[in-house]
């Protein structure tokens, strides 16, 4: 391996306002640039449509820049994300999944409206699909609608009387299955990353049973360090991506200037010299 590319500033995990983030594509990069990241991905959820102004931002900047993507799946009734990085924009594969999954979103938009009417209030589903605009529909913009009406005097209160899972359902089965998303993706060079391991609600046992079948089904990769995670959880996932045979990855899954640990280019420290880097062999 590069001696530098182990100590490079890299970040191959965060959102902009075309997903769930607070800032633009362009901005978001410029933000990558002020804090020194030299290798930036971005992965909105399930869209490509901030790359563009992303990837032009980047190259005035001189920062690398890898098309990125965060896809909802689940395994075994359990929702999961995995990040596809380093793929072709208009890669027919990554297209088809994105595609599906906007649909399937656009879906659960409107279940969540008729689960709100069935609790007596208005449909507001058109009403949040302009509100979402370029931004990815969900229950925050459910949220924002119940506030700006006088239902609920924050979006926090809105989740606790009508968002929340217990009200609305899990709605966990309306996302494909992770073996269908990776069969899909694999063998065409792109890197399939499982996202944020320790945040599903899995014990270690289980967890080595997903790491399992991403392997079997054509994953490349797990991230070892996401943001603020604790160090001892750090080194486990290290150990896990030796075991599994598994390339590791790192970002701050920025999403907004929410505390001191929210920051692009932020994240537990890793030993990178002990796991087989994704980026190795990116310029």
């Amino acid at each position: 391996m590069p001696e530098d590319a182990r100590y490079r500033k890299v970040d191959l995990h965060s959102h902009s306002s075309r997903s769930d983030g607070r800032l633009s594509p362009a901005d978001l990069v410029s933000l990558a640039a002020e804090q020194e990241v030299s290798l930036f991905a971005l992965t909105d959820h399930d869209t490509l449509d901030g790359i563009p102004e992303a990837s032009q931002k980047a190259k005035d900047l001189g920062i690398s820049f890898v098309n990125g993507v965060e896809l909802s799946t689940q395994w075994k009734g359990i929702p999961l994300h995995m990040v596809a990085l380093n793929f072709d924009r208009e890669d027919p594969a990554v297209l088809s999944v994105v595609e599906k999954n906007q649909l399937i979103r656009l879906d659960r938009a409107r279940r969540i409206a008729d689960l709100l009417v069935k609790q007596g209030l208005p449909d507001l589903f058109d009403e949040a699909v302009t509100l979402a605009g370029e931004s990815q529909l969900g229950r925050p913009h459910f949220a924002s609608l119940l506030v700006e009406k006088g239902f609920v005097k924050d979006s926090n209160k809105a989740f606790d009387r009508y968002l929340g899972n217990k009200k609305l359902g899990q709605l966990r089965d309306v996302w494909p299955e992770l073996e269908d998303v990776l069969t899909t993706l694999s063998g065409q060079d792109i890197e399939l990353v499982l996202a944020h391991p320790k945040r599903y609600p899995l014990t270690v046992t289980k967890l080595k049973r997903l790491l399992a079948d991403f392997k079997k089904w054509g994953g490349t990769g797990m991230e070892v360090a996401s943001g603020n995670e604790r160090p001892d959880s750090v080194r486990l996932l290290e150990r896990l991506s030796v075991e599994f045979g598994l390339k590791a990855s790192v970002g701050s899954d920025y999403h907004g200037p929410f505390g001191p640990w929210m920051q692009v280019g932020k994240y537990t420290p890793i030993h990178g010299s002990e796991v087989d880097l994704i980026w190795q062999n990116w310029h």
